[in-house]
C-alpha cells in the first residue's frame, strides 16, 4: 500500500534558528541522535550530505505507525 501526501507538525524547539538549520540542511542524519523515540534512521539514498538536490529516505513514527518519505533537498 502507497500513501501520498504531507505532513506538518508544529513542534518547540530549544535551540537557535541557525542550529536548527544547520542540523536540517547541512547535517540531518543527526536528527535520528537528537529524537530518536521519533525519528528511527535517515538514509542518503543519492546525493551528498549537505548539498542541494540530496534524497533522504526518513524512517520515523507517527501515531504508531511507521512511515518511509524520500525527500529532495
Amino acid at each position: 500500500m502507497s500513501l501520498a501526501g504531507e505532513l506538518e507538525a508544529v513542534i518547540e524547539v530549544k535551540a537557535s534558528a541557525d542550529k536548527v538549520h544547520e542540523v536540517f540542511s547541512c547535517r540531518p542524519h543527526i536528527v535520528t541522535s537528537i529524537s530518536p523515540q521519533s525519528v528511527q534512521s535517515c538514509e542518503l539514498i543519492e546525493g551528498e550530505w549537505g548539498r542541494p538536490g540530496a534524497v533522504i529516505c526518513w524512517t520515523f513514527t507517527r501515531c504508531k505507525a511507521t512511515l518511509y518519505t524520500p525527500i529532495s533537498s
